[in-house]
C-alpha cells in the first residue's frame, strides 16, 4: 500500500490518504515519530496499528470528551466528529463504542430534549429541531407522548417573551395583536391555539 499524500489541515494536524483514500488524521508528531512520506510504502498491519493506536482512541476520547459537556444525537456526534476531521471509519468505530456503552441513545435524547424544551417552544418547532438532529420519528412520538401534555405554557411564555405580559394583550391595537399573532404562528403555534389567547 502507497502513502499517496499528506495533506495539511492546519498548524497541527495532517490527513494521511493511502492509495488516494483518506485514513488516518495525524499530528505532526506523529507523522514524525512513524516516519511518515509521500509514496512510502505501509503495510496493512502498520496502518491498523497506526489506526488503532492513535486514530481510533484519539476519536473515542474526543467523542466522550463532547458527550461530557453535553448530549448528542447520533446525527449529532456524527456531524461533531467529521468537523473535526475525523475519517469516517474512525467515526463509525467511535460511535460504536459509545453506543455499545449506553452513552448515545437517541430515544432518551429526545425525551430529555422535549422535557427541556416544552415550555419555551412550540411542537412544531421541537419536532422539526429533532428531526434536523437525525431523530427517527418513532423516538419523537414516544418522547411527546411521555414527557409533553399541552402547548399552554409554552405559548404563554413566547407571548410574555414578545410583549412582557399577558395582560399588555388587552392594550395592544388590533395592528400589533396581528404582529404578535403572526410572530407566535411563525414559532410554529395554530391559529386555534394562538386565538385562545389573542383575539383580533
Amino acid at each position: 500500500m502507497i502513502l499517496t499524500k499528506i495533506e495539511q489541515i492546519d498548524k497541527k494536524r495532517y490527513r494521511i490518504y493511502i492509495e488516494e483514500e483518506f485514513q488516518l488524521l495525524l499530528y505532526v508528531t506523529d507523522i514524525r515519530k512513524h516516519k511518515l512520506e509521500e509514496q512510502m510504502e505501509i503495510t496493512p498491519e502498520e496502518l491498523e496499528k497506526i489506526y488503532k493506536d492513535i486514530v481510533l482512541r484519539r476519536a473515542k476520547m474526543k467523542a466522550m470528551l463532547l458527550l461530557k459537556s453535553m448530549d448528542y444525537s447520533e446525527k449529532g456526534l456524527r456531524d461533531k466528529l467529521a468537523k473535526l476531521y475525523y475519517p469516517q471509519k474512525a467515526i463509525n468505530d467511535a460511535l460504536e463504542y459509545v453506543i455499545g456503552y449506553g452513552y448515545i441513545d437517541d430515544e432518551r435524547y429526545a425525551r430529555n430534549y422535549v422535557r427541556y424544551k416544552k415550555d419555551t417552544q412550540s411542537r412544531k418547532q421541537i419536532e422539526f429541531t429533532l428531526q434536523q438532529k437525525g431523530v427517527c420519528k418513532e423516538y419523537i412520538t414516544i418522547a411527546f407522548e411521555e414527557e409533553y401534555s399541552n402547548e399552554s405554557n409554552a405559548l404563554v411564555r413566547a407571548i410574555i417573551k414578545k410583549i412582557g405580559s399577558l395582560e399588555r394583550i388587552e392594550e395592544l391595537t388590533v395592528d400589533e395583536k396581528r404582529k404578535v399573532g403572526a410572530y407566535l404562528y411563525r414559532k410554529g403555534f395554530s391559529s386555534q391555539e394562538i386565538h385562545e389567547y389573542i383575539s383580533f
